[in-house]
């Protein structure tokens, strides 16, 4: 069940009381609410479709401009954000809240989602001077999530790490803090990479991300996503780092298959006789084989400028490019016969063909083709041409000749 299925358009009654740490609201990439937990809705007396269509006129109008500024920052720089305002309650009162989200990424570094967790303050804030939970609002979100979770000091000393850490590698709290222990769980080759790149991040503050094999409490490997973002204090110093490991392992598998197969392709298609080349679904040519390059002399810098049709004959590039666009348009295989310059400027003949590929409903995502020399096949045929047009006219000019004799025959016979 997926967390915006757990909304329902009515709100809880309120009689009842609010925990704090179960005050969870998600927004999609672009910062649109999609779900607000039962304790959420319950503390602001509004159903989910309200709180989607009214959340910031319910922020006290002194506190408006600056949580909209802030919230804007935080979407423009995926970067976590906490900050603390004015809402208005369910029975009309305003209480000082204490909010901080969290950009979940997917396996490529994009946002997918936030998750923002909001606890009332307004007591701790009257009493303690501005205490605002934020540690047990930090864990309850860090136990929720899916990935490993850790944080380190500005040095990077590990400082927490959540269950969900301990499950994977079955190291305890007490064995996992450190500055360098998570290095050691790492595939051999992936550690003097991890510890340079998190090294530089460090050093400038940048965000951290890079794939890993972490190394599972059965001594097993999976391939993890590790990114880490800044924490800043008021003063623009950093005063901790906040990290996710993500679980990428199947996708890394498929990619790693996929780039085999792709190898193997290559390797296929530099072994055929004729040139080859990929095109785009557009029909825009995006690859060709090496035996491409060594005939036109040409280089990969051409193909990504489209300069590859400079070696194309000028007095039949125009056909073959309308007669390729309408098989882009109609979707239907593409066959042609055309010259193209060889390196040393020599024109040959090259039969060409292209077949689409198309993805699993049925549409076009890339065009396959070759080019095959048929320069002595094409000689032999004007040949042949030309041996047939030279009988045609000898048959032609002797059945004159047969047919001006017999006329002479009849003409002598008559007389």
């Amino acid at each position: 069940m997926a967390i915006a299925d757990l909304n329902t358009e009515q709100p809880l009654p309120a009689s009842s009381s609010v925990s704090a740490a179960g005050m969870l609201g998600t927004t999609d990439a672009s910062g649109r609410v999609v779900y607000a937990s039962p304790q959420l809705l319950h503390f602001l007396g509004l159903s989910l479709s309200e709180v989607q269509a009214q959340w910031l006129s319910l922020v006290h109008p002194d506190d408006q401009k600056r949580l909209s500024e802030q919230w804007k920052a935080a979407l423009a720089a995926n970067q976590i954000y906490q900050v603390e305002f004015r809402i208005r309650r369910q029975d009309g009162q305003y209480r000082w809240v204490w909010s901080t989200g969290y950009p979940q990424m997917n396996d490529v570094g994009i946002v997918q989602q936030w998750i923002i967790s909001t606890i009332d303050v307004e007591v701790s804030r009257q009493s303690a001077g501005g205490n605002t939970g934020a540690e047990a609002d930090f864990s309850f979100l860090a136990e929720l999530i899916p990935q490993l979770v850790w944080t380190t000091d500005p040095t990077g000393f590990h400082t927490y790490f959540n269950q969900r850490w301990t499950d994977f590698t079955g190291y305890t709290l007490a064995d996992s803090v450190g500055p360098d222990m998570w290095n050691n769980l790492l595939h051999p080759d992936d550690r003097q990479r991890a510890r340079e790149i998190w090294g530089h991040s460090l050093a400038t503050g940048e965000f951290y991300e890079i794939e890993y094999r972490f190394k599972a409490k059965d001594n097993t490997y999976r391939w993890f996503l590790g990114q880490a973002l800044p924490v800043y204090s008021s003063e623009g110093q950093i005063v901790k780092w906040f990290g996710t490991c993500t679980d990428i392992h199947d996708q890394k598998m498929n990619e790693l298959a996929l780039r085999k197969r792709e190898q193997d392709f290559t390797t296929l298609a530099n072994a055929i006789p004729q040139m080859a080349w990929m095109a785009d679904e557009a029909g825009s040519i995006f690859w060709f084989n090496d035996r491409w390059f060594a005939y036109t002399g040409t280089s990969s810098e051409h193909v990504h400028n489209q300069d590859w049709q400079h070696v194309h004959h000028p007095d039949y590039a125009e056909q073959v490019r309308t007669k390729f666009q309408t098989a882009i348009r109609t979707g239907e295989a593409w066959e042609d016969t055309f010259p193209l310059r060889r390196a040393d400027g020599e024109y040959r003949w090259f039969l060409s063909r292209a077949l689409p590929v198309l993805d699993d409903a049925g549409q076009i995502v890339r065009w396959c083709g070759t080019h095959t020399d048929v320069t002595e096949q094409k000689q032999l045929q004007d040949q042949l041409e030309r041996a047939y047009s030279d009988l045609e006219a000898k048959v032609m000019f002797r059945t004159l000749d047969l047919e001006r004799e017999v006329q002479e025959l009849r003409q002598r016979l008559s007389s």
